[in-house]
């Protein structure tokens, strides 16, 4: 596990946050939010970090405190051994479920989650039987990535869409069954 340090779960909420302003912004060009402090979205990525630092540092129990409290207010069930990249969004947290490994720039959506899968145990890098997933993915309403799944950088899960396979690189998957589109480079 990587070592991590109060200055950079600063950082990492820091990143958060501005990820999470520049969203905000895009809806309302016109007046865009200064802060976005007090917003669920944000409280529930504040909770998760917090969590995870104690974590890391052998405070389960204040830790598993903190996750609690995340839980209680705001609906999000975050583990506190989660290890998520910096720019994290959550657009609705309550339903919300992650447990896993995931890069940069990770974008959830309502019901949506990184989880296990029951009776695959295989350790791909994130614990055994959960997920590893790259940077910039977004994760789409109802759905999620279970079990020991590779997800590339840049892939989109469609609503509805429990994936259960490694997906490459720059890929949608879409529904109501999974298919993988890729999309075409022009020549």
């Amino acid at each position: 596990m990587q070592r991590l340090t109060w200055k950079d779960t600063l950082a990492r909420l820091r990143t958060d946050h501005e990820r999470l302003l520049s969203i905000l912004a895009a809806g309302r060009p016109d007046d865009p939010p200064r802060s976005a402090y007090l917003r669920a979205s944000f409280v529930c990525v504040f909770l998760y970090r917090v969590s995870n630092f104690f974590y890391r540092k052998n405070h389960r129990l204040t830790a598993r405190f903190f996750w609690h409290l995340n839980l209680v207010m705001t609906g999000a069930d975050i583990s506190e051994p989660a290890d998520i990249g910096e720019g994290l969004v959550i657009c609705n947290p309550p339903g919300v479920a992650i447990m896993g490994t995931a890069g940069r720039n990770l974008t959830v959506m309502p019901c949506a989650g990184l989880g296990a899968e029951l009776g695959r145990y295989e350790d791909i890098g994130a614990g055994p039987g959960f997920c590893l997933i790259g940077d910039d993915v977004v994760l789409e309403p109802h759905s999620g990535i279970l079990g020991p799944v590779r997800a590339g950088n840049r892939v989109r899960v469609g609503a509805g869409i429990a994936l259960t396979r490694d997906v490459p690189d720059d890929t949608i998957v879409a529904g109501p069954r999974p298919r993988f589109i890729t999309p075409r480079t022009h020549k």
